[in-house]
């Protein structure tokens, strides 16, 4: 378990490529493969499916939420533990007022890294590319980016050309189809849309995970029930593809959580400390 949090962004400038599942699920199921790892997720998207998945009781007036995070509070005042013994971080509407706040693109790595808050953290972000989905971006150990067409995969050179623009290491993107239909085929080399879509990511230069998440019906179902809560597939589809490939997808996170000496909060504080010194360059170009 790591002192400071690996972080793992996930974003897309596309809607409805299962961001948000991939997000929640993610928690969900790292937490039950490693029990005793912290797991804490937030979002700036201001859907509230967070809320709705992990709450335990009724929100009351005046919780603290991710904008009191955003704002400088104190993690142990804002993070809450959810069902599955997942922790998250309430969601808010009102962002739009601390993007000023956010001018440098290092700030929510420098939050991360005072936060006290270890083992992993899961950023859901909003599907366009303002200020804080590139601090989340810029903030992620590893990221996350969910396609399941042409236009999604598209939408992928912006997110490679903020990392370009500011000299940051594009080795932390990965891309991951997702929402794949195995109905749809295609005659020639490519036989199906992962297998198109792969080929064209890795011809523009991108990486994918080995896995995939399958597009899935069951699955769909446990966001929209009489009940009016959203399920997770751990415990309601276990009986489906998409089971099998968290399972792998998790196993993979795991083992790049293992693998990493340290992670960026770590280095951007220990950055911080050396730069007080008068003993370092910027770390991330300002332009």
């Amino acid at each position: 378990m790591h002192a400071y949090p690996y972080t793992i962004t996930i974003s897309s400038e596309k809607g409805g490529v299962g961001k948000t599942t991939l997000a929640t699920n993610l928690a969900i199921y790292l937490k039950a493969m490693r029990e005793d790892l912290p797991v804490t997720l937030f979002s700036f998207d201001n859907h509230f499916t967070i809320d709705k998945m992990f709450e335990l009781q009724k929100r009351a007036e005046n919780t603290p939420d991710v904008h009191a995070l955003l704002m400088g509070a104190k993690a142990e005042e804002i993070v809450q533990i959810g069902q599955y013994g997942v922790g998250y971080i309430r969601s808010s509407t009102e962002l739009s007022d601390i993007h000023e706040r956010f001018k440098g693109p290092m700030t929510l790595t420098r939050i991360l890294a005072e936060s006290g808050i270890s083992g992993i953290v899961i950023i859901d972000t909003r599907p366009d590319l303002n200020i804080l989905t590139q601090n989340a971006l810029y903030a992620a150990d590893r990221v996350l980016i969910p396609v399941k067409d042409l236009p999604s995969l598209d939408n992928c050179k912006h997110i490679f050309a903020l990392f370009d623009q500011r000299g940051i290491d594009k080795k932390s993107l990965e891309l991951i189809p997702c929402l794949i239909d195995s109905r749809i085929k295609f005659d020639g080399i490519f036989k199906d849309q992962k297998t198109l879509l792969r080929a064209i990511a890795g011809n523009r230069g991108y990486r994918c995970m080995d896995t995939y998440i399958s597009k899935s019906p069951k699955v769909e179902s446990l966001n929209t029930n009489p009940d009016g809560k959203i399920y997770p597939i751990l415990t309601h589809a276990r009986n489906t593809e998409v089971h099998s490939q968290f399972m792998e997808i998790t196993r993979d996170v795991l083992r790049s959580v293992d693998a990493a000496e340290e992670t960026r909060a770590c280095l951007y504080h220990t950055w911080l400390l050396e730069k007080e010194a008068g003993k370092r360059e910027p770390l991330i170009r300002s332009t």
